[in-house]
């Protein structure tokens, strides 16, 4: 049994063929060559030219690209179990590197047959067991990726591995460059597995220990890195350097790199995978959070399907959602389709299907067929039906909290593919029996009543919602109660004038929907007085140095009864003074001060002159604190709101608006394309198009479709400049690739009574082309609306 296929894989720098050491001989030897393919860089480069006698090597490399790993696969599953060479280290280490392969296409099963076919092939030599510990974790790491028990083949492997002595094996021949023996070799290849045994047993296992001498918990901490992971490590922070190396060289010189590669962790991540080591999760973030970096910053496009599927496989749930948000806001559309779809031919059983497969499923939801919506809710369901889905290997999150993503997920399923009825009836079910509060049940199903579309509800179903409305005491699930209210129009069921901030909320957002749910002029009175009186106390506090945060917004309740409600007028009084203290944290004025920029409700003389006396202070304000930090200047929801109240002059405006797309912080450039919003009223001014162009070509998508939206209001102009707006218009409509840049302008054009007949075109191919049901619909309506007028 030749053992350096074994330390090619596991400990390969003793075996590879070496850049700056070159040996003839040795250089063909195929465990050198396969070695240095697996170290990557230098090491592989040195070997690339160089001839292979032994198939295993050209179909490692296809394992190494993800549009040629399924047939290296193929290849080294068929190698490793040819009659031609019964070598069973060589048969190991290739079932090794196929293990990987399969599993990074989530061929779970796969996966688990040949690494247990292997396992029943081993021997009972000193050699034999090795290659027995070797396959053995292998299998307890993948196992654990696909949600199987893994903790007994993690003992298992431990108990081989405590047995051998690396004396008793067979020498191989080292690779040149190299001082050591192959001996020690074994033995850190031994040490690094044991590693890897240690770092999957989770913590409730100390009392379960397979045998006396394995390492508790606290002694496994104390106990040094292998070798091999320190290497690793070392690698890592390699790799990290020289991409700083390369962003110090782009943004401070002049000089262009040529001919370099750029910096990636798929090598040393590769090497944790094969290890079987607990590590690999974080390397899996790792290497997928530099590549979506290197795509931010322009970096190659095409693979950002393996950096999703990468977050998932290490349950990097935060990442994966921000990143997912990105993408369906900027695209590429297609990457994130391509993952679901992986998810529904891979992950579809409820052991494998996890939040972070949730998670994707529901962005890609509006991108999906409704043939293959249904499939995935039909999915999702038989997920929820068997109690949530799983924690995430090494995690915890509360089953509610699991059981609420797979609402939510049904819910944007159901909204795709037409069919309601059984997520609309499963919670139902959910809320029908509750007899205690619950907030965390209550805000999980609130949010999937929210995402779902009631109108492919069947009326029966709503029929019983609207029993439970009546029904139930609404103040256990006070969220659920208003999303279904208004999800069905109807008013939830109340006695008396409505009383504290929550219910006075409820009783408006119901009231926008419902016109028999309006509060009544006595209600009104009364809620002004409590909104009011709430102002007061709140400016009071903060001015003590007291503030606590509320679910919800008394400057924006107090808004949103000014817009609602013309007798609420005198609650500018409260409103006012709270707005333009700067004592208040901006979170709490932000919100009120965008509606109002928005609805311009009227306001008394003396209150406009209160703002406009104020007017410089209360856009130099800024917030410092411990829980809140907004030091943007100017402040941008109080430029919204005076540029709405026409209570600045365009000398202000211009200022103010240059200062924020001209600053260094992502978020106050993002804020000068929202205030474009407030001045679609002066489109047709000449010095607002030049800014409203270059925010449209922002690499930020959120900068770029604030800009399209108000380049969609001059586009429908007669001015001079409608023909420039209006090029760049169609470009937005055809160009872009995620969701936010057309809805953007879209929704933008909703009032336009003509437009240009390349605009028409552009959305005409949306409406049949893109994606997104959602777009398409949005698109369809516009059209409609065209040609009736």
């Amino acid at each position: 049994m030749n053992l350096a296929w074994i330390a090619a894989v596991l400990q390969p720098h003793t075996v590879a063929i070496h850049p700056n050491f070159r040996d003839e001989e040795y250089s063909r030897e195929p465990a050198g060559q396969l070695a240095a393919l697996l170290i990557g860089g230098d090491w592989s480069i040195s070997g690339r030219d160089l001839p292979s006698h032994d198939a295993a090597v050209p179909y490692t490399e296809k394992i190494l690209r993800p549009e040629t790993v399924s047939e290296g696969a193929e290849g080294l599953i068929n190698e490793a179990f040819s009659r031609r060479n019964r070598d069973m280290a060589r048969s190991a280490a290739l079932t090794l590197l196929a293990a990987f392969a399969t599993s990074e296409m989530e061929e779970y099963d796969k996966c688990d047959s040949i690494l247990s076919t292997m396992i029943e092939m081993s021997d009972r030599s000193p050699s034999g067991r090795l290659v027995k510990a070797i396959l053995t974790q292998q299998r307890a790491l993948r196992r654990r990726d696909a949600g199987l028990d893994y903790i007994d083949d993690v003992f298992d492997a431990a108990r081989l591995l405590e047995d051998i002595d690396s004396a008793q094996l067979p020498t191989f021949t080292v690779g040149p460059g190299v001082s050591s023996t192959s001996e020690s070799a074994l033995e850190k290849i031994i040490y690094s597995l044991k590693r890897s045994a240690w770092s999957l047993t989770p913590y409730e296992y100390d009392t379960r220990r397979p045998f006396e001498s394995f390492p508790s918990r606290m002694n496994r901490l104390k106990m040094p890195l292998s070798e091999r992971m320190l290497r690793i490590s070392t690698e890592r922070a390699s790799v990290y350097a020289r991409h700083v190396r390369d962003n110090f060289t782009n943004h401070f010189t002049n000089t262009t790199v040529v001919g370099r590669s750029t910096p990636d962790l798929f090598h040393e991540t590769l090497a944790v995978e094969l290890l079987g080591h607990g590590e690999v999760y974080r390397a899996r973030k790792d290497l997928a959070t530099l590549r979506l970096v290197q795509y931010a910053e322009g970096g190659d496009a095409r693979n950002l399907h393996v950096s999703i599927r990468l977050l998932r496989q290490a349950g990097a749930t935060k990442e994966l959602e921000s990143t997912l948000e990105r993408l369906r806001a900027a695209g590429p559309l297609s990457a994130l389709s391509r993952d679901a779809r992986q998810i529904l031919l891979r992950r579809s059983t409820p052991q494998r299907l996890r939040v972070p497969e949730l998670v994707v499923l529901r962005a890609a939801a509006e991108l999906m067929s409704p043939s293959e919506a249904e499939q995935a809710l039909e999915v999702v369901l038989a997920s929820a039906s068997a109690g949530g889905p799983p924690n995430v290997a090494g995690a915890s999150q509360h089953r509610i909290a699991r059981r609420g993503i797979a609402w939510r997920t049904a819910s944007a399923l159901a909204s795709t593919c037409h069919k309601g009825e059984a997520i609309a009836a499963l919670l139902l079910r959910e809320v029908r029996d509750v007899q205690q509060h619950n907030e965390l049940l209550d805000s999980n199903v609130a949010k999937a009543v929210n995402e779902l579309h009631w109108k492919y509800v069947p009326g029966s179903v709503k029929s019983k919602w609207s029993e439970w409305l009546a029904d139930a005491d609404t103040q256990l699930l006070g969220d659920t109660a208003e999303a279904v209210a208004l999800a069905l129009g109807v008013a939830v069921p109340h006695e008396g004038e409505p009383s504290g901030l929550n219910e006075i909320a409820t009783r408006l957002n119901i009231g926008m929907r419902n016109d028999f749910a309006r509060l009544t002029d006595a209600e009104v009175l009364g809620a002004v007085d409590q909104v009011g009186a709430d102002l007061n106390g709140t400016r009071e506090s903060v001015a003590r140095g007291l503030f606590s945060f509320n679910t919800r917004s008394a400057a924006d309740i107090a808004a949103l009864l000014l817009v609602e409600y013309p007798k609420a007028n005198h609650l500018w009084e409260n409103l006012a003074p709270f707005l333009i203290s700067q004592s208040v944290p901006r979170l709490e004025r932000t919100p009120a001060l965008d509606r109002l920029a928005r609805e311009k409700p009227g306001m008394p003389e003396a209150t406009r002159a209160m703002f406009s006396q104020n007017a410089d202070r209360f856009l130099e304000s800024r917030d410092s604190g411990i829980l809140w930090d907004d030091p943007v200047a100017p402040y941008p929801a109080a430029l919204r709101f005076l540029i709405s109240y026409n209570l600045l002059d365009d000398a202000k405006i211009i200022a103010a608006v240059a200062r924020l797309s001209g600053h260094t912080d992502l978020q106050a450039r993002r804020e000068a394309s929202r205030t474009l919003g407030a001045l679609t009223g002066r489109a047709a001014e000449p010095w607002l198009l030049p800014l409203a162009l270059q925010m449209s070509h922002d690499s930020d998508i959120s900068t770029k479709s604030h800009a399209a939206r108000f380049l969609s209001h001059v586009a429908t102009g007669r001015g001079d400049f409608t023909a420039v707006a209006t090029a760049r218009l169609v470009e937005l409509l055809t160009d872009e690739d995620g969701l936010l840049a057309p809805l953007f302008v879209l929704r933008g054009l909703e009032d336009s009574a003509d437009l240009p007949e390349q605009v028409t075109q552009a959305i005409s191919r949306l409406h049949h082309e893109h994606p997104s049901w959602r777009v398409r619909e949005t698109a369809s309506k516009l059209l409609a609306g065209l040609r009736a007028r």
